[in-house]
C-alpha cells in the first residue's frame, strides 16, 4: 500500500457549506437533520453509565469507551481524535451510535487531553486509510475525489488523565511487622486485596512496598507502606477506601484507613 504523507488531524472547520448543502439534501429526501452529534464517554459516572459532562476523569491506563449520536442517515463513519492520532469507526453500535475505547496514560503529574470526534458523510471514496502495518488511520483523500462532508461541528470533550499514591506511617510494637494486608475497596463494595512486593524487578511485579522491609523500621521506630494502585483497583468515581491491617511484632493488630480521591 502507497504510504500516505503523514497523519492529519480532522478538518472539520473546512468545508461547511458542503455540510450545509449536504443536510440540505437530506432534509429534501425527508431525514431528520435537526438533531446534532453528541460526545458522550463513560468515565464520570459509576457503573459504565455514558455522560456528555465536558470535563471528565480517567484514572492513569483506564480505558474510556466514547459515543457519538447522531441522527440516522447523517453519518457514514465518525473520526474520533486524541494527542494527534485518529481513529474511523464505521460501523455504529446501534443506530446512529458510534463508539470507540482509547487508554489514557499520565506520569507524575496528571495530563490533560482534548478528545474531538466529527461525523461525515462519505463523496466519492472514504477519506481515510487504515495501515495494518502500523495499526494507524491515516487522512488520505484521493486527488480526484469530492471530499467526504462532515455533517456536524468538531464534538469535544476534556479527559484529565491522573492517579492516586497510598502512603501510609505507623510506629512499630516491638520490631518488624509479622504480617500486612493491603485491601482497596470502591464504592460498589468491591474489594480488591493487594499483595506485598518482596523483591526482584519492581517493573514486572505487583505489590505494595514495604519502606525498609530489610532494614526495619526507621530511627524514630516508624514504617511507612506505599502503592499506585492500578486502573481496575480503583473506582471510577467518588472515594476508594485503602485499608491497612497490621499485625505487630508485639501481637497487637492495627488497622488504618484513607480515603482516596478518585473523581
Amino acid at each position: 500500500m502507497r504510504r500516505p504523507m503523514a497523519p492529519c488531524r480532522s478538518y472539520a472547520a473546512v468545508c461547511v457549506g458542503f455540510a450545509a448543502m449536504a443536510l440540505a439534501v437530506l432534509v429534501g429526501a425527508g431525514c431528520e437533520a435537526t438533531a446534532h452529534a453528541r460526545l458522550w464517554a463513560d468515565t464520570a459516572l459509576p457503573d459504565g453509565e455514558f455522560s456528555p459532562q465536558r470535563r471528565q476523569w480517567a484514572y492513569d491506563g483506564e480505558p474510556v469507551t466514547f459515543e457519538t449520536e447522531c441522527a440516522a442517515g447523517l453519518a457514514d463513519y465518525v473520526v474520533f481524535g486524541v494527542a494527534g492520532d485518529e481513529a474511523v469507526v464505521n460501523t455504529p453500535k446501534v443506530e446512529g451510535r458510534y463508539r470507540w475505547t482509547h487508554g489514557f496514560r499520565c506520569g507524575p503529574v496528571a495530563k490533560v487531553y482534548e478528545v474531538y470526534a466529527v461525523p461525515y458523510l462519505i463523496r466519492g471514496k472514504c477519506d481515510y486509510i487504515y495501515d495494518r502495518n502500523e495499526d494507524k488511520w491515516y487522512h488520505y483523500p484521493g486527488a480526484r475525489e469530492t471530499p467526504d462532508v462532515p455533517t456536524d461541528k468538531e464534538q469535544r470533550m476534556q479527559i484529565t488523565c491522573y492517579h492516586v499514591e497510598i502512603k501510609m506511617r505507623f510506629a512499630a510494637r516491638g520490631g518488624a511487622p509479622k504480617r500486612l494486608e493491603l485491601s482497596l475497596t470502591r464504592d460498589s463494595g468491591e474489594r480488591t486485596v493487594v499483595p506485598q512486593w518482596h523483591g526482584g524487578d519492581k517493573g514486572d511485579s505487583r505489590g505494595f512496598v514495604l519502606i525498609g522491609q530489610l532494614t526495619g523500621p526507621d530511627a524514630l521506630g516508624l514504617c511507612e507502606v506505599v502503592y499506585v494502585p492500578r486502573a481496575s483497583e480503583v473506582g471510577r468515581s467518588g472515594k476508594t477506601l485503602a485499608e491497612l491491617v497490621i499485625e505487630h511484632a508485639d501481637g497487637s493488630v492495627e488497622r488504618l484507613r484513607q480515603n482516596l480521591d478518585t473523581p
